[in-house]
């Protein structure tokens, strides 16, 4: 293990001092990835396949031009500033793609664990009031057997496969545009996802993070947790 200082040599000295640059305008998507992706070979993350045979490599670039792909198709579909999207996707790539996507157009992400019941997916989307769903076919039955209680739910994406009533993320992908166009600037303020807390007494709460407390805020994590 090798010697480093410390970023932190006086706790009361660094809490009273330290300060968080905010800009006006921030948004993760536009600021961190892509500007990651000036390198176009600069790794991002390995996946693997189901058996865990076969690895694939993919650049922050891939995520840059995926995630604008995806953010076409929500253009297409009306989403933009503010709309709720219920995520629930396993470890794969897309999830990355879709909350990034979510992200450069403004919408609210509100990622969940692929362990959620129907009853937990109706709960949630109703109390965000969300718009659209994303999920893979595994999933699929759990939101659709949801759905029917969820007056606000206008569209049910569908990663990986095909399903009567459902749009097909494959297909939309592949005629959406990779040149990303005419989106509204986020403010550091902005909403920037939501998070479902999972305390033992009650029903989950909403957790609002904006593009700075969560975003811009994970300085502090790379500055003084690592």
């Amino acid at each position: 293990m090798q010697d480093a200082t410390p970023n932190m040599q006086d706790y009361e000295e660094t809490y009273r001092d330290f300060k968080l640059d905010v800009p006006e305008h921030f948004n993760f998507a536009f600021d961190v990835v892509d500007k990651w992706a000036e390198d176009r070979t600069k790794l991002a993350l390995i996946s693997l396949d189901p058996a865990g045979e076969n690895a694939q490599h993919h650049t922050f670039w891939d995520l840059k031009v995926q995630s604008n792909r995806f953010a076409n198709v929500l253009k297409g579909l009306g989403v933009g500033k503010g709309t709720r999207a219920f995520v629930m996707l396993p470890r794969i790539p897309q999830w990355y793609v879709a909350m990034l996507g979510l992200m450069k157009v403004g919408a609210v992400p509100m990622p969940a664990t692929t362990l959620c019941t129907p009853g937990d997916i109706e709960y949630r989307v109703n109390e965000a009031e969300a718009t659209l769903a994303i999920t893979d076919l595994e999933n699929s039955d759990k939101v659709a057997e949801a759905a029917g209680n969820c007056p606000s739910l206008e569209h049910l994406l569908l990663v990986g496969d095909e399903r009567k009533g459902w749009i097909f993320y494959d297909e939309q992908m592949g005629q959406a545009s990779t040149t990303l166009e005419n989106v509204e600037p986020t403010r550091s303020e902005d909403p920037l996802l939501i998070y479902f807390t999972s305390g033992t007494v009650g029903y989950p709460k909403m957790v609002l993070h904006t593009h700075a407390s969560y975003g811009l805020a994970h300085v502090i994590t790379a500055k003084f947790w690592q």
